[in-house]
């Protein structure tokens, strides 16, 4: 990969720079404020599951202010009124965040079993690129608020029975007059129990489908209708709660005009959130790992053991390098394959075996260096206090949603296979 160019750079330092700012200036203060409600879980979600209304009015007060600052939409497409900004420049937007204050950040969006960002919206609670293909409808009636982090939508594609199987959907879309009616469950999915908007995908064309050549359908449907149940939601990873939850559609009515995309070609149109979604966590896991490392450096130079700094012995050096070394790679890996996904836009292709390896590696290797640095940290490493151990749950939790690493190699293989060799 060639140097950055200066332009690039100078919009690289200019956003970290204001987005920083935001933070320091809009969030930190909020987190102090309800710091007990945060530090508690009991405390933090009711009886349903649900956040306690002083935080769900907190992380939509982030949202609102980060959408009327021009962070929320930033990496959004211009054309339906985001700021546009390279792709590279998200990743190393949310290195610098995760970097600089590590996990624990309910107000920003990581922590306590959540992946959405009231930060900066994703494909999986925000304006998505996805509603670049969406229609005129859609467009005024949905996507201003979305864009101004007014409102929320969910990404629901994930069944009981289809996660990595997506030829095993059961949610089907039957078409009645000018409208399609709705009947099946989503599971897993991200900010339903939030959402405003549900991006649904549905089998449209059963034959197709059966087929594997097409036949599902994607539709925004508003999740305050008749026939539309969010109430359950799932406990995640060492925590009482979660933003993953589940979506029930029992004859539930979307008008023709609140399509996504074209009929019977909803996973094309998935793969474009799905592929913006493991491009999306990469950032996350380098500015975590890296915390995780300057925590580890920072440890072995003060803790003393038989006379020596931590940082004297062998062992901890090798941990150290051996982190160093994975976190380069994987940066490395990460920003490449932003740049072909930019390279690749115009032509709506996308570089789907890079954006696996990334998901793949990536992931896991943040999973290694914070696992590290609970080693290097001993007993306090197990402590909630460092903030190791919730890192370490941040990056395990990211190797399962938009695919697992296995899943992720299969795709790496087929690729190959198909004679996509070139890197």
């Amino acid at each position: 990969m060639t140097e950055a160019p200066q332009d690039l750079r100078d919009i690289v330092k200019g956003t970290i720079d204001g987005i920083i700012g935001f933070v320091e200036t809009e969030v930190i203060p909020l987190e102090q404020k309800h710091k007990d409600i945060l530090a508690d879980e009991r405390k933090l979600f009711g009886a349903d599951g649900k956040l306690v209304p002083e935080i769900r009015e907190a992380r939509e007060k982030v949202r609102s202010k980060s959408g009327k600052a021009g962070y929320w939409a930033m990496f959004s497409s211009q054309s339906i009124g985001g700021g546009g900004l390279p792709v590279p420049v998200s990743i190393y937007v949310q290195e610098a965040l995760y970097r600089k204050y590590g996990p624990g950040h309910l107000l920003m969006g990581w922590a306590n079993g959540f992946i959405t960002t009231p930060l900066i919206g994703s494909f999986v609670d925000g304006p998505s690129h996805m509603f670049t293909r969406a229609s005129e409808a859609i467009r005024t009636d949905v996507v201003p608020s979305v864009i101004a982090g007014e409102k929320t939508v969910c990404f629901a594609l994930t069944e009981p029975d289809a996660g990595s199987d997506l030829w095993n959907l059961k949610c089907k879309a039957r078409k009645e007059g000018n409208e399609w009616v709705i009947n099946g469950t989503k599971q897993w999915i991200t900010n339903s129990p939030y959402a405003d908007y549900a991006a649904v995908f549905a089998v449209t064309n059963e034959e197709m489908f059966a087929q594997h050549k097409g036949g599902t359908t994607g539709f925004l449907v508003d999740t305050r209708q008749p026939g539309v149940d969010t109430s359950t939601i799932f406990p995640i990873i060492g925590h009482v709660s979660s933003d993953c939850g589940s979506i029930i559609l029992e004859d539930v009515r979307v008008k023709e005009d609140y399509i996504l995309g074209d009929v019977d070609q909803g996973f094309q149109l998935s793969m474009m959130g799905i592929s913006e979604g493991r491009l999306g966590y990469a950032g996350g896991c380098l500015g975590l790992a890296e915390w995780a490392l300057d925590r580890s450096i920072e440890y072995a130079k003060e803790r003393k053991t038989f006379g020596r700094p931590l940082a004297e012995h062998q062992a901890i050096q090798w941990m150290l390098a051996d982190s160093a070394i994975e976190i380069f790679n994987a940066k490395y890996t990460a920003l490449r394959t932003a740049e072909l996904v930019e390279e690749y836009q115009p032509s709506g292709r996308v570089p789907i075996k890079e954006i696996s390896i990334v998901k793949a590696y990536v992931m896991e290797m943040a999973g290694r260096v914070c696992d590290r640095a609970i080693q290097i940290h001993g007993a306090m490493g197990l402590s909630n206090e460092m903030g190791l151990e919730e890192a370490l749950r941040i990056a395990r939790t990211w190797r399962i949603p938009d695919g697992t690493s296995e899943m992720q190699r299969r795709t790496i293989a087929g690729r190959l296979l198909r004679g996509d060799v070139v890197f």
